[in-house]
């Protein structure tokens, strides 16, 4: 199909052109791998990017890189292949929640000054128990979303590059490994701003290409099924509402975007960062639904999942092509190597040195590294054995905002509480979702996320309220003697 698009003959031809877009998705993984080499750091403030001296444009791009992912991109556009406009829709809720935590979360990071986790601030509000969980489910979630990342990599590696799915999962992730451990969160940071700027121009260009080989958007639509632009298509009203209250709330102030808002220059710039952010994702994830239809209605696949990739390889020119196919790329290893940091830090941070508090910074630092790796790897198992990318992730949300979304958030706002409220709100929001999830099998189609987030807050609300009154009532006790 290739020589009949650019007007080659097949054969010897092909493989020539093939290989100048192989060798700019190459040149690409390169650079990264140069920034992770080049950026070596030396110490635990260096792996952490802890000292709060990033901008806010810095802040915008590093935190936009890091939540657009394999899920936000490709899984986006393979649900619009197969479903429609529903996900695209739900995704806003995500953009929502951005939004509302630069406006009204992040000025709250003030109080937190020095801190460069989300066990950090947990540490400080809710004692030292607290974070030690905190670290420990921070490490699951990073490391299940880091799994999700390595899956996407594997397929846009196979349908791209003829690598095999398995094959491609190690490569993607041997390289985000590399980086990432030498460099630390301050190459990722640097990486971010290249994968940034690849992203916002590689899926607009796709994009507006697929509209031209469709006819434009009005004739795209045509040739859609009628319920591809209803967003309840293949769900439930309240399936739906589930979804967008997941996006919204699954995800949020999690550990690689939390690490963003408390290495800000300062919390006005990091908040201006965050809105826009959000603001950005809104029609970020318009084009990738639209692309996930374009595909649709140009037949260039029948596999949803490889929608993406297959319309790369079906309708862009030599050049263009290796272009987006390094943004495809680079949009997936943004995710991973944000979560990877996350998962280390979290766990070295507020787990191992909060239990070992005479270790040294060497081996904090020799830790962390370890971690990283040992992530990875995990990452790669996790890729092998569950395909579905949108399945990993939601598994991922049930390990971090029905935990610790509430009491992060409570934090932040400058809500007075204490261990025993997190210890119990935490508790029964894993009790929760894990019942309504495998026990009762997610009643009228809301995921357990949902419900484990409503329990957390209900429980955290009344400990939080009894905290305050012995407050109140021993402040008068000490009056009155």
């Amino acid at each position: 199909m290739v020589h009949v698009l650019y007007g080659m003959n097949p054969g010897k031809d092909i493989g020539f052109y093939m290989w100048i877009d192989t060798g700019m998705v190459a040149l690409y993984l390169a650079v990264l791998i140069g920034i992770g080499l080049r950026g070596r750091v030396k110490d635990v403030k260096g792996f952490t990017a802890a000292g709060g001296k990033y901008g806010t444009l810095t802040i915008f791009a590093s935190l936009s890189a890091s939540y657009i992912g394999g899920g936000y991109s490709s899984g986006n556009a393979a649900e619009a292949f197969s479903e429609g406009i529903g996900m695209t829709i739900a995704l806003f809720g995500f953009s929502l929640s951005t939004i509302l935590i630069g406006k009204y979360l992040v000025p709250g990071v003030r109080r937190f000054e020095g801190e460069a986790t989300v066990g950090g601030i947990i540490g400080v509000c809710y004692g030292r128990a607290a974070r030690v969980l905190t670290g420990i489910f921070s490490f699951v979630c990073c490391a299940g979303v880091v799994g999700a990342q390595m899956g996407a990599i594997g397929l846009v590696f196979n349908v791209l590059l003829g690598i095999p799915p398995r094959l491609g999962i190690l490569i993607g992730c041997g390289i985000v490994l590399l980086y990432s451990t030498s460099g630390g969160l301050q190459s990722v940071i640097m990486a971010d701003l290249v994968q940034f700027a690849m992203l916002a121009v590689g899926m607009p260009l796709l994009l507006i290409m697929a509209l031209n080989r469709t006819g434009g958007t009005e004739a795209m639509l045509q040739t859609l099924p009628s319920g591809y632009l209803n967003p309840f298509n293949g769900t439930t009203p309240s399936g739906f509402f589930s979804m967008f209250i997941t996006m919204m709330l699954g995800e949020a102030l999690a550990p690689p975007y939390t690490q963003r808002l408390l290495i800000g220059r300062n919390p006005k710039g990091t908040a201006r960062a965050t809105i826009f952010s959000g603001l950005f994702s809104v029609p970020f994830f318009i084009i990738t639904g639209m692309i996930g239809m374009a595909a649709y209605s140009l037949h260039v696949t029948g596999d949803a999942r490889a929608a993406m990739p297959a319309l790369v390889m079906e309708i862009l020119p030599t050049g263009i092509r290796g272009l987006v196919m390094a943004s495809m790329v680079s949009i997936i290893l943004s995710a991973a190597d944000g979560f990877l940091n996350g998962a280390s830090v979290g766990l070295v941070c507020d787990t191992v040195r909060v239990l070992r508090p005479n270790m040294s910074g060497r081996a904090e630092l020799w830790w962390l590294r370890a971690v990283n790796l040992a992530t990875g790897m995990a990452a790669v198992a996790v890729a092998f054995v569950l395909p579905d990318i949108f399945n990993i992730l939601v598994l991922a949300y049930s390990f971090w905002s029905p935990l610790i979304l509430v009491p992060l958030a409570a934090a932040m706002l400058g809500v007075k509480s204490n261990g025993r409220a997190f210890r119990y709100a935490l508790l029964t929001g894993l009790f929760s979702c894990l019942v309504w999830n495998y026990v009762l099998h997610k009643p009228l189609n809301i995921d357990g996320a949902v419900v484990g987030i409503l329990c957390n807050l209900l429980v955290f609300t009344a400990c939080t309220r009894s905290y305050q009154k012995y407050r109140v009532q021993r402040v008068i006790m000490c009056r009155q003697k």
